[in-house]
C-alpha cells in the first residue's frame, strides 16, 4: 500500500493505531462547545483540547491524560502505522469487551486492515461508517454488522 505523503491531512489525522483522529471527541469540540463542556467536566483539561490529532501532540492524548504507549511504540519501531510493525498484530491492540459499547478500541485492527488494503483516502472516507456499523449497527450472524 502506498501511504499518503505524511503532511496530507488524512495521514495526519489517522494515529498509527488505526483510529481516526478527526472523528474523535476530543478532536470535534473544536466546534462544540457542549462537547467542550463534557469532556471538561470528564476530566479532560481543557488547555489541550481541542486536540489536533495524535500525530500532531506527538502520542500525548488528552483523552488518556498521558502519552499514549501505542503511539510511542510505533515511533520507537519507525512505522507510520502498526501494520507495517513486525509485531502486527500485538498485545496492545487486542479487542476487549471492557468498555467496547463507548470506545472505538476494537476498531483498530479492522481500521488498520483497510488501510493497509484500501489506502487512506479511502479510510477517511468510510471511517464514519464503519464507526457508525460498530456502535450503532446489528450483527448479523455471517454478514457482519449491518446499518440501521
Amino acid at each position: 500500500m502506498k501511504i499518503l505523503e505524511r503532511t496530507s491531512k488524512e495521514f495526519l489525522m489517522t494515529a498509527p493505531c488505526g483510529i481516526n483522529c478527526a472523528d474523535c471527541e476530543c478532536f470535534l469540540a473544536a466546534g462544540d462547545p457542549s462537547l467542550m463542556a463534557y469532556l471538561v467536566s470528564r476530566g479532560i483539561e481543557q488547555s489541550r483540547l481541542p486536540c489536533p490529532g495524535c500525530r500532531e501532540v506527538k502520542g500525548m492524548c488528552p483523552a488518556i491524560g498521558q502519552e499514549c504507549e501505542t503511539y510511542r511504540c510505533a515511533q520507537k519501531n519507525g512505522v507510520p502505522f502498526c501494520f507495517a510493525c513486525e509485531e502486527f498484530p500485538c498485545e496492545r491492540l487486542t479487542p476487549a469487551a471492557d468498555r467496547a459499547n463507548v470506545l472505538p478500541h476494537n476498531l483498530k485492527v479492522y481500521n488498520l486492515c483497510f488501510i493497509q488494503k484500501k489506502g487512506l483516502k479511502q479510510f477517511a472516507e468510510n471511517s464514519l461508517d464503519i464507526k457508525k456499523k460498530y456502535f450503532k449497527g446489528k450483527m448479523g450472524i455471517g454478514r457482519g454488522p449491518q446499518a440501521e
